[in-house]
């Protein structure tokens, strides 16, 4: 894969870069994708056993991705969020919910690498976060007056909720297992997909930490929630990939009027538009990694777009998906329909951060504006 984008002249802040794979994130990405192509990829199979997906939790430990996302002062690889991206995507070519519920402590991991407390969250061995075990999800307070969700894996040591502090403050705090159970009402949770749980949280001001937390200014709360961003992001752009790969083949066999039904030119005009829906959707993905990288801030109106635009084409491709599938996209198990169902979970998610973001866009220039106002007075 090789890429580049040049700078346009109009833009002062864009800049060349390249997004061609090297032979080290190559080799680092080769244990993934065969963990992938072994593990994950048979359980789409609709009579894939429990068994199966727990001995794909267990093998998942040995992959080494919590070392990876951990800084190197920490003992890890610190690896960039662009190659977080691809980790995702790759991970994400199997069940969709089992790839969110494998990876759910990453943004955890990512926000350590800037506040050493959380290290002491961590477990003595940080991979059992990704087998199941001791997950440690993170959660983005939603802008008063809407709902706050959070995806909670089966056995989660606590959870990391990230929520303003009057201002443009934050502050991020951690609920451990007993404060989120007292927390939750009973039937605050839905079942979601394979271990996860979709839960609703009460209203922030109503939510206290137990023991760590730590005010951010505006800056440092904005790289968490690009963090969270490209985990979501990643995994749906990975799933994409999936459902457009499943359609072509499919279209492919799929014989209709005596012949495969990707020679009709509806149905090859849809997957047209997919494939080219995939790719914008994983540049922009790729977009928000590249800046998060570099020193310069990254626009809140940037990050909200890029979380929208990224929700709405996920969902479309998904759509169209089911659609070339025709009956078969509509059987329960199948994974186009499959995928679709976890999409749109994972798409709330998505969509809560950009709310947040455009909320703290709006409150940034109030501030601002007020700053200039009195300064002229």
């Amino acid at each position: 894969m090789s890429i580049h984008t040049e700078a346009q002249a109009a833009s002062p802040a864009a800049r060349t870069f390249s997004l061609q794979i090297s032979d080290d994130q190559r080799q680092m990405l080769e244990p993934v994708r065969r963990y992938a192509r072994e593990r994950l990829q048979p359980l789409l199979n609709e009579a894939a056993t429990e068994a199966r997906r727990q001995d794909a939790r267990q093998t998942a430990a040995h992959l080494g991705l919590a070392s990876a996302m951990m800084s190197e002062r920490q003992g890890g690889l610190g690896i960039q969020p662009f190659e977080l991206c691809l980790l995702l995507e790759d991970l994400a070519s199997g069940p969709l919910g089992l790839a969110a519920e494998l990876t759910v402590s990453l943004p955890a991991l990512a926000v350590s690498r800037e506040h050493e407390w959380l290290c002491r969250l961590l477990p003595q061995d940080a991979e059992a976060l990704l087998a199941g075990r001791q997950a440690l999800p993170l959660a983005v307070a939603a802008p008063p007056g809407q709902p706050t969700f959070a995806l909670l894996p089966r056995h989660a040591a606590g959870l990391l909720l990230l929520a303003p502090d009057g201002g443009e403050r934050w502050r991020l705090r951690w609920l451990d297992a007993a404060a989120l159970h007292d927390l939750l009402a009973p039937a605050s949770d839905k079942p979601s997909s394979e271990g996860l749980r979709l839960v609703r949280l009460p209203p922030a001001g109503e939510i206290h930490g137990t023991g760590f937390s730590a005010t951010l200014p505006a800056g440092a709360c904005q790289s968490i929630l690009a963090w969270q961003g490209i985990w979501l992001g990643g995994l749906l752009a990975g799933a994409a990939r999936a459902a457009t790969a499943f359609a072509f083949s499919y279209a492919q066999t799929r014989v209709a009027f005596q012949r495969p039904i990707i020679q009709h030119q509806a149905v090859a005009l849809k997957l047209a538009d997919m494939a080219i829906a995939t790719d914008a959707l994983r540049l922009q993905v790729w977009d928000v990694a590249t800046r998060l990288a570099q020193p310069a801030r990254l626009p809140w109106g940037h990050f909200a777009a890029m979380a929208r635009q990224v929700l709405n084409a996920s969902l479309e491709i998904h759509r169209h998906a089911v659609q070339v599938c025709g009956g078969h996209g509509y059987v329960e198990g199948f994974p186009p329909a499959r995928r679709f169902q976890e999409a749109q979970v994972l798409g709330l998610m998505l969509q809560e951060l950009a709310q947040t973001s455009a909320y703290e866009e709006a409150v940034h220039a109030a501030s601002t504006s007020d700053a200039t106002a009195k300064a002229g007075l």
